[in-house]
């Protein structure tokens, strides 16, 4: 459901700057214009506690005169919403998915003529998406991370996760379908029970706070779907499908983990643990398989990288019920508007506010934020090209280093996603060279077991029909976000109940009960709001 926000360092493992990628000469670097401030920063997001001093940090405070006082969410989200909602003590800038949410609070100041004024960077980024980026009143209130620039993709995020050393000892088996992937995990648990002493967990499930969307949204991808959270789009026709109470997607999917989780193989802690447990047992090295989307694990990936544990590390699958139906899995190039960097009422700056987003914003703090320092972090080869050595990359995939090199919040800012003019990415960790430095002797013997030479060749590209994409991204009225809430209580309820039924007499009761309260709430005034969204998007985008 989430688009990629957490972007950990340990996502950008990139490299370098060259000579040729300068600070933009037009619009030029606004450094010199920005005044000697401080300013606070809420990132709504969990993570470590941001060092205060950290090597990219310091750099950029050095340039721009500005420090920037990082907090990181924690516990729940929309709890520490609420307080801040409730209290009117908003920091200087927010980062947030839920931006509609302190729009509506009246917390955030419209940028628009902020940035018109005093941020060519961004104009020059975001113009394109001008008119999207607007709130339903016509301002903008937020700028989301990865504006699509020239050559802009986008990675594998969604997927069923299978471990590597699963797909070893099965031989690199050809799996498509949900009940194959289940087959093998089983396989594997049954021949060893135990890993490093402890109880292998052949499927895992991220179920805390608003993260439950890896239970709740993965039988879309089953049936065909994108990424588009509650309901399925023809964009052919433009006709939504609700299918959270379809029996042949979302029963189907409920009823096949009842049955696992019976048979042992779901995680017993699944529906207690939180955020911080799940990434510890990703990290243990035991859990064979789950749903999720990448950004949410990464810091796993990076410790069990660190442990000497890449077999435990996970490949993607594009899986789905059966083979009639064709995955799409693949996100296209595109932002997330209700999710980015905003200022608030509070912020007595809002000038020196939106010009420090603009520098970081140029070529140059963009390379600076994603690479490093040229020499130091990243390499620049004869032909122009960005790369990290060995050293560098080891350096950076230990996660105390990372910590320190970036605090991991330097990219929660205002960017773009693609290339330079000189044909680097942004975005180190797209960069051709880093992918395939990335990829160890186990990566490429899995590569070619399936004779591919990328995890994404294992995807169909993205349907370009679904200009509209994302769905939930489209912004709804009160009524609409009531519904959604509503739904979101439920979903808290009631899955939870279906996967840990002990018979299926129980499986039956709770999905009618489901059923029966969801069919209560007004589906189809909802389904009508994002009908006419999509149909605006996919005639105007």
């Amino acid at each position: 459901m989430m688009a990629a926000t957490t972007m950990l360092l340990t996502t950008v493992l990139g490299a370098c700057s060259s000579n040729e990628s300068q600070p933009s000469s037009s619009p030029e670097s606004t450094q010199n214009s920005i005044k000697t401030a401080s300013f606070s920063y809420f990132i709504m997001t969990s993570g470590d506690n941001v060092p205060e001093h950290t090597k990219l940090g310091d750099i950029i405070q050095q340039k721009t005169g500005v420090t920037i006082k990082y907090e990181r969410l924690v516990g729940e989200k929309d709890q520490k919403i609420g307080v801040m909602v409730a209290g009117g003590d908003y920091p200087d800038m927010i980062f947030t998915d839920a931006t509609t949410k302190f729009v509506d609070a009246k917390a955030l100041i419209p940028l628009e003529d902020l940035i018109e004024e005093h941020a060519p960077n961004i104009k020059k980024l975001y113009g394109p998406y001008w008119n999207r980026l607007k709130s339903s009143d016509g301002h903008i209130y937020s700028l989301p991370m990865g504006a699509p620039v020239t050559n802009a993709t986008k990675g594998i995020s969604a997927a069923f996760w299978v471990q590597k050393e699963v797909l070893k000892e099965a031989g690199y088996p050809k799996i498509t379908t949900f009940d194959e992937y289940v087959d093998v995990l089983r396989d594997y648990w049954k021949k060893h029970p135990q890993i490093d002493g402890a109880d292998t967990i052949p499927f895992e499930i991220l179920t805390y706070d608003t993260r439950n969307f890896t239970l709740t949204t993965a039988m879309q991808f089953l049936a065909g779907g994108p990424n588009d959270s509650r309901a399925m789009v023809d964009p052919e026709k433009n006709e939504l499908t609700f299918y959270q109470t379809d029996e042949n997607i979302t029963k189907r999917y409920y009823s096949k983990l009842n049955d696992i989780y019976n048979e042992g193989m779901i995680d017993k802690e699944a529906f207690v643990m939180n955020y911080e447990q799940y990434l510890a047992k990703l990290s243990s090295g035991r859990v064979l398989g789950m749903f999720d989307q990448k950004w949410q694990f990464q810091t796993a990936l990076a410790s069990l990288k660190q442990q000497g544990k890449s077999n435990r590390m996970f490949v993607p699958l594009q899986l789905t019920f059966d083979d009639s139906i064709k995955g799409d899995y693949l996100d296209l190039p595109g932002m997330n508007y209700n999710t980015g960097w905003s200022i608030s009422v509070n912020c007595k700056d809002p000038v020196g506010a939106i010009e420090y987003a603009d520098y970081l914003a140029s070529d140059e703090g963009q390379i600076l934020r994603n690479w490093g320092v040229k020499g130091e972090d990243f390499m620049v080869s004869d032909n122009g090209r960005f790369y990290r050595t060995e050293e560098q990359r080891k350096y950076l995939s230990d996660s105390k280093n990372a910590l320190n090199w970036s605090g991991n919040v330097v990219w929660f800012w205002p960017s773009a996603s693609g290339t330079m003019p000189d044909g680097n990415h942004y975005e180190s960790y797209r960069q051709p060279e880093i992918i395939a430095a990335d990829y160890d002797e186990m990566d490429k013997e899995i590569l070619k077991g399936y004779g591919v030479q990328t995890y994404e060749d294992l995807f169909n590209p993205p349907n370009t029909k679904r200009k509209y994409f994302p769905l939930w991204s489209i912004e709804l009225s009160d009524k609409g976000k009531i519904f959604n809430q509503k739904l979101d209580d439920l979903n808290k309820k009631y899955p939870p109940q279906m996967v840990l039924s002990k018979t299926k007499a129980d499986f039956e009761k709770s999905w009618k009960d489901y059923v029966a309260d969801v069919n209560k709430l007004d589906v189809s005034s909802w389904l009508e709001e994002l009908t006419a969204g999509v149909k605006d998007r996919q005639a105007n985008w």
